[in-house]
């Protein structure tokens, strides 16, 4: 059975606590227990401030606070206040930080310029290097003979040119690629060997969101090779599933050299690799 509020010493002292709030030591000598009963008793009820004893740092506390509220970092906050990160952590990690404050907007605008800044400086020097580099092969490149188109086009076919199978014969020369500048050292192998830039056929492959006309226009003017050498586009349907990186105005779509009458100059690219891969 619940006894009455005033034979319920537990609820009696909870009560007396808040109200007048009695201190501890008051509360023991009224009903005459120990301390760890009376802290039992008084589970989660706050002590009166009055019975608080005063803190050095509560003014410290109340402005770590107020610098949170205002978007500032814990590791910002404690140097400003100076207190230890863990302190501060303490006082204010109940309070999320406001990532779209002021302060923190200021806050990462300064961190972009200061990395920007220093990014800057790295990418000049890896620039300078990069032209450095690029010099010295040049220089070791040097002119190249009819042997070296011979063996380079040869080579740079092989990886990227048409090639026949044994399930099908291809012995014909047709080369593609969206780099001009292997499509031009392609076309300077096809020198060597006796055809010129007239004698073959383009063909622009390029995807039904870009314009084909103009891709065209481009390879003709990047090569230097007559438009009316160009056949009619082949245009590749767009897979809306797929996440295509080649858009924009920078995307030309692929070339397509095709060299008519070129049986033997196929069989000359063969046996030039077949001596360049031999492992023996």
């Amino acid at each position: 059975m619940r006894l009455p509020l005033e034979e319920d010493p537990r609820a009696e002292a909870r009560r007396l606590r808040v109200d007048p709030g009695l201190s501890l030591s008051q509360l023991m000598k009224h009903f005459g227990v120990g301390s760890a009963t009376l802290t039992d008793w008084l589970r989660g009820i706050e002590p009166p401030g009055w019975t608080r004893r005063p803190n050095a740092k509560d003014d410290l506390r109340a402005r770590a606070l107020e610098l949170r509220a205002q978007g500032w970092s814990v590791n910002d906050l404690a140097t400003e206040i100076g207190v230890a990160k863990s302190t501060a952590h303490a006082w204010v990690k109940h309070i999320p930080l406001d990532r779209d404050s002021e302060r923190a907007r200021r806050k990462q605008e300064h961190a972009a310029v200061m990395a920007a800044g220093r990014w800057d400086a790295k990418r000049e020097e890896r620039d300078r290097r990069q032209s450095e580099v690029h010099a010295q092969a040049a220089h070791v490149v040097g002119e190249l003979s009819d042997r070296d188109l011979l063996m380079i086009g040869a080579a740079v076919y092989w990886c990227e040119g048409a090639k026949s199978k044994p399930w099908r014969r291809v012995d014909r020369l047709t080369f593609i690629n969206s780099d001009p500048g292997l499509i031009a050292l392609f076309l300077r192998f096809l020198a060597v060997c006796g055809r010129d830039a007239e004698s073959v056929n383009y063909r622009v492959h390029i995807h039904e969101t870009a314009d084909a006309e103009a891709a065209v226009a481009w390879w003709a003017e990047q090569l230097q090779v007559p438009r009316r050498l160009f056949q009619r586009p082949t245009i590749k349907r767009h897979a809306p599933a797929t996440r295509r990186a080649n858009t924009g105005s920078d995307y030309h779509g692929c070339l397509v050299v095709s060299v008519p009458r070129s049986r033997e100059l196929y069989w000359r690219v063969e046996g030039v690799m077949a001596t360049l891969t031999r492992l023996t």
